[in-house]
């Protein structure tokens, strides 16, 4: 039966919610408010339709990339490592490289940080710091690193990705689980095993959402830096995980610095499912599976996956049970919403569905108090959180939502004694040393100058992921720009009536202590790739930079 809850915004929240949400900037900082903040065409739009996804930037922006690769000149990798090309005379790639050092653009800068990492740089004269390890002669320089260099793991997933495209993949443990749901065997054959990894004994740790784009593996490692304990992969689709597309393998690696780190799943059938998670657990080194049972976006939803799932009982049963079974001593996790329509709580109805029977029960739950209706643009409802909590024990409960400062972290914990812990999703974004407040229990007043310093580590983190090429520093320029579109979110402690900032707090048009503060804080896209061009240079011609979201809330 489904329950509908009428349950109040604490006073001190709704009166925010209700004021616009303007933050308290010292009136010193405030600027005069421009006339024309927003394009002529986006006023124009109803306001509906301002928020959410830009639907239209993929279209868009694949034909500036488009344009921009056709522009490049490119080495042919056959040059420098030891492959033929195996495009012969149809290659369009540069295969003389003195004609390739004179047509290719200018050294961003004379270090390079793969360099400087490895003690070698695999893209060689391709890569865009290349005067740092090309001497006059044009021969490639080596040294020993400062400290070892620790590569990337989960990267050798190409011979699953030829045998799943042969068809040659052995699914036997899937199809076993997959036949005794349907026999209606499951509990029967069902054995508990002990977990490699116990999710009751992680309680107050730090937990780094799963962020579609903006967690990728640099994000992360820079979470890590600044004090995150746990990390979960981007949302990975199981059916593109069981077509071969290397683009969905890229989201199962892992640096060696996260020290318990996850896979997230996201599907809406048991095959499908079970299957992807065979996959990982039989080749990648996870320490847990989590399945999305929370992603609002209808394109998932569609599918049967994200806040669907919940809403189908039978899919849910036999997708957790076939999972669950594939899985054997790596521990399955799940995240969920409050339901589909906003004001109605269905997540205790859903929890209490799931601890039915060990063999579909979930070693962990995280809990979003939002709906799929509501996406973002009310605050999260905590007040949720006490019939979630009674129906989740003894399964450990942890929950996010909104949470932005050290102050939040701990009135949470205090208030829910219940919740064995917080994960942290556009807190992390727009402030990754949150992790490191949590910590030290201090409010950091970090430095325009630390907060750039920071911009360099995930720039490294990110050609060191992506490469040093052209190719490389343009993926890395791009998801750096998708990253600032909500750094710039943090309002300067320094420039603050009251602490701590709230995370749907808009600030009126304010100027920074300094030049790099406000030019760090601003809201334009234009000064996001001003940006980019002091880390990575100049931008191709014709580039241009949609952001992912379109920001009715914070």
């Amino acid at each position: 039966m489904v329950e509908e809850i009428e349950t109040e915004i604490p006073e001190e929240l709704a009166q925010d919610s209700r004021d616009v949400n303007v933050a308290p900037i010292k009136e010193e900082f405030i600027l005069p408010k421009e006339d024309h903040e927003l394009p002529a065409e986006v006023q124009a739009l109803p306001k509906r339709e301002r928020r959410g996804m830009n639907k239209t930037r993929r279209k868009d922006m694949k034909h500036a990339e488009t344009r921009i690769r056709a522009a490049a000149v490119r080495l042919c990798p056959s040059v420098i490592q030891p492959v033929a090309c195996k495009f012969g005379e149809k290659c369009n790639c540069e295969h003389d490289i003195s004609a390739f050092l004179e047509k290719k653009p200018a050294d961003i800068a004379s270090e390079c940080p793969l360099y400087d990492a490895r003690g070698t740089c695999p893209f060689s004269y391709a890569c865009r710091f290349g005067t740092a390890h090309i001497d006059e002669n044009g021969k490639q320089s080596e040294k020993t690193p400062e400290k070892p260099y620790e590569a990337t793991t989960n990267c050798h997933s190409m011979k699953i990705q030829v045998a799943l495209r042969k068809h040659d993949y052995p699914f036997e443990k899937s199809q076993h689980a997959l036949d005794a749901i349907k026999n209606e065997t499951i509990g029967s054959m069902w054995q508990e095993k002990p977990k490699k990894l116990d999710m009751k004994k992680l309680d107050r740790l730090k937990y780094l959402a799963p962020l579609t784009t903006v967690g990728n593996l640099p994000f992360r490692r820079l979470c890590v830096d600044y004090g995150a304990d746990i990390t979960c992969g981007e949302m990975a689709l199981a059916t593109s995980i069981l077509s071969g597309a290397a683009s969905e393998y890229s989201l199962l690696k892992r640096h060696p610095s996260e020290k318990i780190f996850g896979v997230q799943l996201a599907g809406g059938f048991a095959d499908t499912m079970a299957k992807a998670a065979q996959i990982v657990v039989e080749n990648f080194d996870v320490d847990f599976v989590d399945i999305n049972m929370g992603c609002p976006i209808d394109v998932v939803n569609q599918k049967g996956g994200g806040c669907a799932l919940p809403s189908r009982p039978n899919k849910l049963y036999e997708v957790l049970a076939a999972t669950k079974s594939v899985l054997g001593d790596t521990p399955m996790t799940v995240k969920i919403r409050t339901g589909q329509k906003e004001g109605i709580l269905k997540a205790p109805e859903t929890v209490e569905f799931m601890k039915k029977n060990p063999w579909h029960c979930p070693d962990l739950i995280t809990f979003h108090p939002r709906s799929k209706e509501q996406r973002y643009t009310k605050l999260a409802n905590w007040d949720y959180i006490v019939p979630v909590a009674e129906a989740a024990a003894p399964v450990p409960l942890w929950v996010c939502g909104d949470v932005l400062s050290w102050e939040d972290y701990y009135e949470r914990l205090e208030k829910y004694p219940n919740v064995n812990g917080i994960m942290i999703g556009r807190g992390a974004l727009i402030k990754p040393w949150i992790f490191t407040e949590i910590d030290e229990r201090r409010t950091w007043d970090i430095t325009a100058t630390e907060r750039f310093d920071l911009l360099k580590k995930f720039t490294s983190y990110g050609l060191d992921h992506w490469g040093s090429d052209d190719a490389g520093v343009e993926r890395t320029r791009r998801f750096l720009l998708e990253f600032l579109s909500f750094q710039c979110r943090y309002i300067p402690v320094g420039i603050l009536e009251r602490l701590p900032q709230r995370i749907n707090d808009r600030p009126p048009r304010y100027q920074g202590r300094n030049e790099l503060e406000t030019l760090l804080s601003s809201q334009k896209a234009d000064d996001w790739i001003e940006i980019s061009k002091r880390l990575l240079g100049p931008t191709p011609e014709g580039f241009q930079f949609i952001p992912k979201h379109k920001a009715s809330s914070y």
